[in-house]
């Protein structure tokens, strides 16, 4: 038969009882035919749905933890009805191959090979010279990616993830804590941005800025990095351009993985990474919306529609659509979100793949505040606004537009070599007019003496991000290794009109203010031009010097640019230019993990990065790069044939050439680099079906976070300091028996203390303002109607607890939302 490529499965072999085997991401293993019998009697549960035979096949193979190999030309064209139940591994294979006029058999090294069931007993194959039958036409057995989708699963852990090296590494592969909340984890907990969703990821602590705003917090830092499709994005932390609002429709899982990330994202803070990675289009048609109903009239309605777009099914498509029309707990506050999404894949050849889509989001807010309420009175008391108190005017509105055409082609080579090159465009637009009553001390009396905010905000911005790399096997000292090398270049400019700003005082009382104000016309004052690049040259090695051990070792060499350029009409006012520029800056990465036995795995590694910083020295030049570098050890584990990840790990992160302020010269703000931040902590997570039809993730995070002089750190931002303690714990149980249909789960998010610093005008000096530690308690109940059809209740901030989510941006706070509920009718067609 001619030269066919061939499609193979592989997972981890940790199923099979052997000692001192690594888990070995895309190493063909020998197994003694003693394991193949063990894994054969050996009975499993499975939950593939129907497809393409091929596609029936991969799962399968995955879930059984066995290499399988075939051709592609042999599944053509055939269907399989998929698996449910318990079975073993020949009584699996009998009934998805049944009427196909396949077989698979087994080999020696362990694994299985699909061929044609013969009219004799070699027909259509070959022997070598062990008398084992081959297909004729195979040159090269190899290991292809492990699929990391998680939508229709149903399952809360993750497959690989690649945001750490560039290799695709599971879990327990990875140097790092690593979290990914899969498809299944945002419906259960009815997560709808990606601020839902930080809020229940262990060790991440979420903080508002204001109404339409988030920052997210990892090991006492921001995170500021961002990636799409593990393709790095720049990031503006004050406009936000709409990256912490983004829509989960079009999302198949988030993955987030903590500590410093140089190696693959450049310039950014030593917090964490969060990848967002897109659904992608299925080889069957597929099909499901929902429609939502919740508290403050919040309507939410979602259709999302996959499956191939031509007979041989090499040409795949999906579209996905949401909008969200709702009210808030805020007063006056509402909010128009509307989603698109599409994508098609292209199977060029069987071994070269292209896709290319687009994502759109529409965001219209009205009622938006800037910033919070007024924490302290004038007289140094606490203010006490109901929650839903809402310091914005009618008017106020901060509108964004984001657009994103994306495309990759992505080819792999006889020697498992894979390129892949993509391409992302990101077009932003936002427009706002802001008035929030928001600033001063009001009497606590009268209620005079506070102020508004205002101000006009208008901008475009065009990002665009080029990012090819290759990765591969390679063989050295009789060892089969991994290697990766990529470059990516990233550019971000956007210009706007400069308006003034106004602070007019609120008229009379504070306390009956309505939103009621006359918008004013903003003064336009110029014209502000700002530019961003980034570049990076990095690669990193996987050395296997044994079974058990893997050594990671890579480096990045960046070179980073921004440019400032703001003009104004009137001549007598200075125009404002800067320009940072960063040049073969090296973040170099290392880690080891090492393999206890088929379920323990222990590591370590050393991290980095680099961030570019516009604070000035005596002398008026820009201070070198704030660095970052951390390290980080534990123990992680595999449970139940992977059903389970667990992970423990201790860390350390420290930051160096901070700013720290001397004084003024000639009336300019003067800094001095410093050794500064240290970070150190302590991280536990599981996820997984703990037992059948139970599920959990559950997490719990210390760090102990101190400046240069053992004081407690305040952001420069939101000045607060951040929460030592962090426990996240969400999870689901399927009833049994009679009850199956129903579903009941919930969670737990508790937090410890924390500090703001505001300015107490009764003292004329800075005071410390304390959210104390509160637990939010979420219910779910979910009821399936019919076997395609389900309807679920969701009960947020089960206690109606108040407190602070948002503290210390301009002395104002920011209340986190009370009891809410949302009902979800689903189904899938």
């Amino acid at each position: 038969m001619p030269h066919a490529p061939l499609r193979f499965i592989k997972r981890s072999v940790l199923a099979c009882s052997l000692a001192h085997i690594g888990i070995g991401a895309g190493l063909a293993l020998a197994l003694p035919a003693a394991s193949a019998q063990v894994q054969t009697q050996k009975v499993r549960v499975y939950s593939i749905p129907a497809g393409s035979l091929g596609d029936v096949l991969t799962r399968f193979g995955s879930d059984s933890a066995i290499l399988l190999s075939f051709s592609s030309n042999a599944t053509q064209g055939l269907r399989s009805a998929g698996l449910q139940g318990s079975y073993g591994l020949q009584d699996g294979f009998r009934s998805l191959l049944a009427g196909s006029g396949l077989q698979a058999v087994p080999q020696p090294n362990g694994g299985y090979l699909l061929q044609k069931i013969p009219a004799s007993a070699n027909a259509g194959s070959t022997a070598d010279s062990r008398g084992v039958a081959v297909m004729s036409g195979v040159t090269v057995v190899a290991a292809a990616e492990r699929s990391a989708v998680t939508g229709g699963t149903g399952s809360y852990t993750g497959g690989p993830a690649s945001g750490a090296t560039g290799l695709a590494l599971s879990q327990r592969e990875t140097p790092q804590s690593l979290t990914i909340v899969t498809r299944q984890q945002m419906d259960d907990q009815n997560s709808n941005a990606v601020s839902d969703v930080m809020k229940n990821v262990n060790g991440i602590n979420v903080q508002n800025y204001d109404s339409d705003r988030w920052s997210f917090w990892a090991r006492g830092f921001a995170v500021t990095n961002f990636q799409y499709d593990g393709v790095s994005a720049i990031y503006d932390g004050v406009y936000d351009w709409g990256t912490t609002n983004s829509d989960m429709a079009i999302y198949d899982r988030i993955e987030v993985l903590k500590g410093a990330t140089g190696l693959m994202s450049g310039s950014g803070d030593p917090s964490a990474t969060v990848n967002m990675v897109r659904k992608r289009p299925t080889a069957e048609f597929a099909g499901a919306a929902s429609l939502g109903a919740g508290s403050w009239d919040n309507y939410r309605g979602e259709v999302d529609v996959s499956g191939p777009l031509n007979d041989s099914r090499t040409v795949r498509g999906r579209l996905v659509g949401a909008y969200q029309d709702k009210h808030s707990y805020l007063d006056r506050y509402t909010q128009k979100k509307s989603v698109a999404y599409g994508i098609i894949e292209a199977d060029l050849t069987p071994v070269t793949l292209l896709t290319a889509g687009f994502t759109h989001q529409d965001y219209k807010p009205r009622g938006s505040t800037w910033t919070g309420f007024p924490v302290l009175f004038s007289d140094g008391t606490r203010t006490d606004f109901p929650t839903s108190w809402n310091p914005a005017t009618d008017w106020s509105r901060r509108d964004m537009q984001n657009t994103t055409l994306f495309s990759s082609l992505e080819h792999t080579f006889a020697n498992e070599w894979k390129i892949k090159l993509n391409a992302n465009q990101l077009r932003s637009k936002h427009d706002s007019v802001l008035g929030s009553a928001s600033g001063g001390n009001p009497d606590p009396i009268t209620g005079e003496g506070a102020y508004f905010f205002m101000g006009k905000y208008k901008g475009e911005r065009r990002q665009s991000t080029v990012n090819v790399d290759a990765s591969g096997p390679f063989t050295a000292f009789g060892r089969r290794h991994e290697a990766m090398l990529g470059y990516s270049h990233s550019s971000a400019k956007q210009d706007g009109p400069v308006y003034e700003s106004v602070y007019p005082p609120v008229p009379g009382s504070y306390f009956d203010w309505r939103g009621q104000y006359a918008e004013p016309a903003f003064t336009r004052l110029g014209n502000d031009n700002d530019s961003t690049r980034q570049s990076g040259l990095y690669g990193a090695v996987r050395l296997r010097p044994a079974d058990a051990l893997s050594v990671i070792v890579g480096a990045r060499v960046s070179n980073y640019k921004q440019e400032q350029d703001r003009s104004f009409f009137d001549s007598n006012t200075a125009r404002i230019t800067s320009r940072i520029e960063e040049n073969n800056v090296i973040t170099p990465y290392a880690g080891v993990v090492y393999d206890l036995d088929k379920t323990y795995s222990v590591f370590g590694s050393y991290t980095s990065i680099f961030a570019p910083q516009s604070n000035r020295d005596v002398n008026r030049n820009f201070l070198s790069p704030v660095r970052g570098k951390g390290l980080e050890a534990g123990v992680k584990a595999e449970y139940l044939d992977g059903k389970v990840n667990a992970s423990a790990a201790v860390f350390q992160i420290r930051q160096s050439n901070v700013a720290s302020y001397v004084g003024s010269v000639n009336g300019e703000e003067a800094y001095k680099a410093i050794d500064g931040i240290t970070s150190r902590g302590l991280e536990m997570e599981v996820t997984g079906e703990i037992v059948k039809d139970v599920k959990l993730s559950a997490g719990y995070t210390y760090s102990h976070v101190r400046d240069a002089d053992g004081k407690d750190v305040f952001s420069t931002m939101l000045q607060t300091t951040q929460p030592a303690h962090l426990v996240r714990v969400q999870g689901t149980w399927r009833l049994p028996a009679s009850l199956d249909k129903v579903t009941v789960g919930g969670g737990i998010n508790w937090q410890s203390s924390y500090y703001g610093k505001l300015w107490n005008p009764a003292v004329e000096d800075y005071a410390r303002i304390k959210q104390g530690s509160y637990a939010l308690v979420n219910l779910l109940a979910r009821y399936e109607i019919s076997k395609n059809v389900t309807a679920s209740l969701n009960v947020n901030n089960l206690m109606d607890k108040q407190y602070l989510t948002g503290l210390g941006l301009f002395e104002t706070g920011f209340y986190g939302e009370p009891r809410n509920v949302m009902f979800t009718l689903r189904t899938k067609f």
